[in-house]
């Protein structure tokens, strides 16, 4: 699989286009999916599917004009709807158009590789991750030497650590992190050098 990371938008947020055999999938397009639309172009992909890690809109943004380009369906997960929904937490002026909501051990194929949903609460109540081993796209949950902000609704630092402890750090220490905002690091790395988790 070939992984690349396309910077997107006023918060810098990780879009990924994960590709294989002239597939790919796209995880969290932020803002505008224009950049994606010509990379996914320029390498002569066929897109598969959307992933939203969780429901903030620096990670939902593209969704809808990618959707209506591409016609694929979306995956997000049910515990952070509030986000894209009618209501008040909802960033835009539209419903992030959603055709399945994951939960906790549900799998996405994608060619021969099955990801799973990892539920990972504490950025946001219903944040996920997923896993293909040693691949792990952890939205905002755990950064290079740092973790998920908490001060925004529904947000809880008790939840995140935990979180981080059980269900992150129990994986392989080769473990290839891709979170939502700065570079990729591994689980390894962060056990030995994340100031958060001493």
């Amino acid at each position: 699989m070939e992984i690349i990371g396309l910077k997107l938008g006023e918060a810098r947020s990780n879009a990924y286009v994960v590709s294989e055999n002239k597939q790919c999938f796209i995880i969290d397009p932020g803002y505008e999916g224009s950049e994606i639309i010509e990379y996914i172009k320029s390498r002569k992909l066929d897109p598969q599917f959307i992933y939203i890690t969780h429901g903030h809109h620096d990670h939902t943004g593209g969704v809808k004009q990618l959707k209506e380009h591409y016609h694929i369906p979306v995956y997000a997960p049910l515990k952070d709807k509030v986000w894209m929904t009618d209501t008040v937490y909802n960033y835009f002026a539209y419903e992030i158009p959603v055709d399945q909501y994951v939960v906790e051990g549900d799998k996405i194929d994608f060619g021969r590789h099955v990801f799973k949903v990892i539920e990972t609460p504490g950025h946001s109540e219903g944040s996920t991750a997923l896993y293909n081993e040693p691949f792990l796209f952890c939205g905002d949950t755990l950064f290079f030497e740092s973790i998920g902000r908490t001060d925004i609704p529904f947000g809880d630092e008790e939840v995140l650590m935990d979180t981080i402890r059980t269900k992150l750090l129990t994986l392989p220490d080769k473990t290839v992190v891709y979170p939502g905002h700065g570079k990729p690091t591994t689980i390894g790395y962060e056990k030995q050098n994340n100031p958060f988790l001493k």
